[in-house]
């Protein structure tokens, strides 16, 4: 199946100083599956992909600020970096100050090696989302979302991707619906991931809401 992971948060500091937190992000991720160890910068085609070296801190935080000058915004979003096999890798991609000014957003495009392991593995889908979660407190909001799913016409209450596994921070007001829906629910850093069945059950539970 295809995944996406998604998690937004309140931002602590300027946009060079959230790349520092998502370059930490990137360093406890990798050891969780092999396609997220070797990180390289994205290019304008894939045989350009392929002949980038490792993508360094510094090169990653310098993409960062290249695409804030490009937008000439204090609201933007860049895709520095992907990791993993040409065109089966994972692509990152973050935005700051959007939808609000003060957010920041993580989404991982997750490919097809890793995707096949998140079929056969709830631990490594709990080890990614916990880790996630834990990176970027205050988070408020973040899910695992399979990419095949068709989206509802009418949004959710808690105005977000529907995910098998989601967090809402303890403070939000959509909190104690998510425990009574849960399947499972575990704390991590200001609120909880909670589970919503399986990766096929998901949509259908949501949607008691």
């Amino acid at each position: 199946m295809e995944w996406r992971l998604h998690m937004r948060r309140r931002a602590l500091g300027d946009p060079v100083s959230e790349g520092r937190r998502v370059w930490e992000w990137i360093q406890r991720a990798r050891p969780l599956h092999p396609s997220l160890d070797l990180w390289r910068p994205t290019a304008d085609s894939p045989q350009e992909a392929e002949q980038e070296p490792p993508i360094t801190q510094d090169r990653f935080l310098q993409r960062i600020q290249q695409a804030q000058v490009d937008w000439e915004s204090e609201s933007f979003g860049v895709a520095p970096a992907f990791s993993g096999q040409i065109n089966q890798g994972n692509k990152l991609m973050l935005s700051f100050n959007k939808p609000n000014p003060g957010n920041a957003g993580i989404v991982l495009m997750i490919g097809e090696a890793l995707g096949a392991a998140l079929d056969s593995s709830e631990d490594l889908a709990d080890a990614l989302t916990h880790t996630t979660a834990g990176t970027f407190t205050p988070n408020t909001m973040g899910a695992l979302t399979r990419e095949d799913i068709p989206v509802t016409p009418t949004p959710p209450p808690y105005r977000y991707l529907p995910g098998w596994k989601m967090f809402f921070a303890s403070d939000s007001p959509h909190y104690q619906r998510a425990t009574q829906l849960a399947t499972r629910t575990a704390p991590v850093a200001n609120g909880a991931i909670f589970t919503f069945g399986t990766p096929d059950t998901y949509p259908t539970i949501l949607n008691q809401w």
